[in-house]
């Protein structure tokens, strides 16, 4: 997972840059050692075309499981954790889960001006999956490699989540998504792991949202992001900054606790 995360923020992954094609393809081949098929889904905006990667053994599944992570980056900026971090993380579960009814998914233009638009990777992708009567479940990793002693917690969550320090990776689910979240029983052997059910705004900023526009039962699993991470959206989120045992024991939690979804 390091070498994956060392190599992204080797590029410079902001939509005016050309060099999130060259992430692009890196993404691509990292999917094509593990023999999936790939396609691509064309975002058309007014800067250009960009694109979703899409991965599986079977792209014609019309029931699935859906893992996924964007991986542009804000500005010029290295996004270790924010989001190769996230990109690592589906990029290793497709090791684990690629013959399984899985689809593996990059999401491209998650971040600002994008977000909350039509034109956001996610929100594409959500949309012709609704269009086309499909099925499907999601599970968003959204910076998953950054552990410290400080943790900021709202007002408004602190009565849900037993916050102290930040040494733990949160699984996140609105109302329409628990019941999805219950199923994957997702826990974590070697990191403290919470559930969190909620519509606070804070929860959803992210590709998730793109789902639950579109009534899909979708967990955003994260670090917290800027509520931790001193390193958000700045220079300073390079890879050395990261927890690479974390960050796979985050692998193993979503692989060993939604095992038996993923084959059924």
């Amino acid at each position: 997972m390091k070498e994956i995360v060392k190599t992204l923020s080797s590029f410079n992954r902001f939509f005016k840059n050309k060099e999130i094609y060259e992430a692009q393809r890196f993404i691509i081949s990292e999917f094509k050692k593990l023999n999936l098929k790939i396609k691509l889904q064309p975002i058309y905006t007014q800067f250009g075309t960009f694109y979703n990667i899409r991965a599986s053994n079977d792209l014609d599944l019309k029931e699935k499981i859906i893992i996924s992570a964007h991986y542009d980056t804000f500005k010029d900026y290295p996004g270790a954790d924010d989001n190769a971090s996230g990109i690592a993380g589906v990029i290793e579960c497709a090791k684990e889960l690629k013959e399984y009814p899985v689809e593996f998914v990059a999401f491209c233009l998650e971040e600002s001006p994008f977000y909350g638009t039509e034109q956001m990777g996610s929100y594409v992708y959500a949309k012709s999956l609704k269009e086309n009567n499909i099925k499907a479940n999601a599970i968003v990793f959204e910076m998953i490699g950054y552990y410290s002693e400080y943790q900021k917690v709202p007002e408004e969550l602190k009565h849900q989540i037993p916050f102290s320090k930040g040494d733990f990776i949160l699984n996140v689910a609105n109302e329409n998504s628990k019941e999805f979240l219950k199923n994957l029983n997702l826990k974590a052997n070697n990191l403290k792991s919470y559930n969190l059910i909620t519509d606070n705004l804070l929860a959803r900023l992210s590709d998730n949202s793109s789902f639950w526009d579109f009534n899909y039962s979708a967990i955003m699993i994260t670090d917290t992001a800027f509520l931790r991470n001193p390193n958000y959206h700045t220079l300073n989120d390079t890879p050395e900054t990261l927890n690479y045992e974390n960050m796979q024991e985050v692998v193993n939690m979503i692989v060993r606790g939604g095992g038996k979804l993923f084959k059924s």
